[in-house]
């Protein structure tokens, strides 16, 4: 009988108490925080089930910063147009707007710009002054009144043509062409007008005596000859090619006024 009681006892002791069921709990998948999850390895023989909740990540998409030069011809009022191009620098802009037909009617407007909700913003004295948005690679002008984007045209600067960089790594300040006949002018590291016509069999070289600056251009006298250069901050296209310029040139040469288009590398000393 002892015996049958004692074998008993290790029974009982062997099965012991019916184990309590291990609950891992989440409050919801969604959350930012991942939940708890036990350190037995994976290969343990753990009995706990693995938790596959993923960790759900807001990612805010990132707004194209703009660089270069973009145009388009944008609708106003009742069948008229102004032409808009705009110079996106790293934090800055240039733009001017012309109506088509009014060669006195350019404004030129500058400020910084910056991206924010899906827009690029262009700000002048801290108040925003035009935004534009994306559509796939292609840069918009956002009318807000209209409710409408229209897609511009990115230009070719012609500082990035080689024969413009050769001018510029060697140490020009000012270089510009001209059309109708073919000219050129630019401002060497001496601080002197160089002039070149179809018809001369060398460059006109002339000392800079005199640079008068006003609102709208910077006019450069030379000494004798009665040479001046007149600069304008304007966008220029020469007709002849698919580059665009930052400055509009006037020479004027013994009374005769040539048109043309130019870069300035420098400030002129």
């Amino acid at each position: 009988m002892k015996r049958w009681v004692i074998y008993s006892s290790f029974v009982l002791l062997a099965c012991g108490t019916e184990p309590k069921e291990v609950t891992i709990s989440s409050e919801s998948k969604n959350t930012a925080t991942a939940p708890a999850v036990a350190d037995t390895p994976p290969d343990s023989g753990s009995r706990i089930p693995a938790d596959n909740t993923t960790e759900m990540v807001t990612v805010t998409p990132v707004t194209p910063k703009p660089a270069g030069i973009y145009r388009a011809m944008l609708p106003y009022g009742e069948g008229k147009k102004i032409l808009h191009t705009i110079a996106f620098y790293p934090t800055t802009y240039r733009l001017q707007e012309e109506y088509p037909g009014k060669p006195d009617s350019v404004v030129i407007t500058q400020g910084t710009w910056a991206p924010s909700g899906g827009y690029i913003w262009l700000y002048r004295d801290q108040v925003a002054a035009g935004r534009y948005t994306w559509k796939g690679s292609t840069l918009q002008y956002y009318n807000p009144q209209l409710k409408k984007s229209t897609s511009m045209e990115k230009l070719v600067p012609a500082a990035t043509n080689q024969v413009w960089q050769t001018k510029k790594k060697q140490g020009i300040a000012l270089y510009g062409v001209g059309t109708e006949p073919f000219w050129s002018v630019e401002v060497d590291d001496s601080d002197s007008l160089v002039v070149n016509m179809p018809d001369w069999t060398s460059p006109l070289r002339s000392k800079i005596t005199a640079a008068d600056r006003s609102q709208d251009s910077v006019t450069y006298t030379a000494s004798g000859d009665s040479l001046q250069l007149i600069v304008y901050p304007r966008f220029c296209s020469d007709g002849m090619s698919d580059f665009l310029y930052t400055q509009k040139l006037k020479l004027v040469y013994k009374g005769q006024a040539y048109k043309g288009c130019g870069e300035v590398f420098r400030p002129v000393r």
